[in-house]
C-alpha cells in the first residue's frame, strides 16, 4: 500500500514539475518576445526621428530619394486628383470609443506617376450595418494636403480570400493590401500608404506612427519574467510543504 502511495506521489511530483517547467518556459518566451518588440519599437522611433529631420518634403524632392530608402515616417505635401468614384472603407476602426471606417482612395499626382493610396481618416459608421457612410468629397476633387508615409507590411489578418472582393464601389474591406488595390483599379500604385494629417470635412485623421512605446514592451518583458520566477518559487514551497507533511 505504501509502495503504491509513493508511486502516486512520485508521479504527481513529476507531473507538477512538468507543468511548472512548461509555464516557466512560456513566461520566458513571452518575456523575450516583449523585449524584442521593445527593441523594434526603439528602432522605429529612431527612424521616425530621422524622418522628422527631413521636414515636409514636396513631391519633386521626394522623387530624388533612392528606391532602397525606407519611406516610413516621411512627410510630404501632396497635390493631386482624388479618384472619388472608386474608394475603400476599412472596417472596424475605433476613434474616441466609436466604431467606424477609415476612408482610403487613390490620389493621382500627374499623368506620368502611379497614384498614391491615401488614408483620409475616420468616418463614423451608420447604425444600420447594411449602410455605408456618406463621403463629402471636395468639388472639384483636387486636394492639397500633408501626409505621412508608411511602407512595408501593411496587410492585417483577414480570413477573406481577397480583400474587398465584393462587387461595386465603394468596397468595404477588412485589411489593406496594395497589390489587391492595384488589381481592382487596373493600374500600378506607389509602394507605400499615405496618411493624411490635416482634418477637414472629408474625414478625421487619427494615425499614430507608434501606438505602444518601447518602455511598455520592456515593462511587459519584466512582468512575464517575474511571473515565471513566481511560478518557480510557489512550486518550490508547495513541494517542500508536501514532503514535510508526508
Amino acid at each position: 500500500m505504501q509502495l503504491i502511495l509513493r508511486r502516486k506521489q512520485k508521479l504527481s511530483s513529476i507531473i507538477a514539475i512538468c507543468v511548472v517547467s512548461l509555464a516557466v518556459l512560456v513566461c520566458l518566451r513571452l518575456s523575450v518576445w516583449q523585449y524584442q518588440r521593445g527593441e523594434q519599437k526603439q528602432q522605429q522611433l529612431s527612424q521616425l526621428e530621422q524622418s522628422e529631420q527631413q521636414g515636409v518634403m514636396d513631391w519633386q524632392a521626394f522623387q530624388l530619394l533612392p528606391n532602397q530608402v525606407d519611406k516610413t515616417g516621411l512627410k510630404l505635401t501632396l497635390h493631386g486628383l482624388i479618384n472619388t468614384q472608386r474608394y475603400w472603407l476599412l472596417d472596424n476602426q475605433i476613434y474616441q470609443g466609436q466604431v467606424g471606417y477609415d476612408l482610403l482612395a487613390a490620389v493621382k499626382i500627374n499623368d506620368d506617376i502611379a497614384p498614391v493610396i491615401v488614408n483620409f481618416g475616420w468616418l463614423k459608421a451608420p447604425i444600420d450595418r447594411s449602410q455605408l457612410p456618406t463621403v463629402n468629397w471636395p468639388q472639384p476633387s483636387h486636394i492639397s494636403t500633408t501626409v505621412q508615409l508608411k511602407q512595408g507590411q501593411l496587410q492585417g489578418f483577414t480570413l477573406a480570400d481577397e480583400i474587398g472582393a465584393e462587387a461595386g464601389w465603394p468596397k468595404r474591406i477588412q485589411a489593406i493590401d496594395l497589390d489587391i488595390f492595384s488589381r481592382q483599379l487596373a493600374q500600378p500604385l506607389q509602394p507605400f500608404l499615405a496618411y493624411r494629417l490635416a482634418a477637414d470635412d472629408i474625414a478625421t485623421p487619427h494615425y499614430e506612427s507608434v501606438v505602444m512605446g518601447p518602455d511598455k514592451h520592456y515593462a511587459y518583458a519584466v512582468q512575464w519574467l517575474l511571473i515565471g520566477a513566481a511560478c518557480v518559487v510557489i512550486a518550490y514551497f508547495a513541494m517542500r510543504r508536501r514532503r514535510n507533511e508526508s
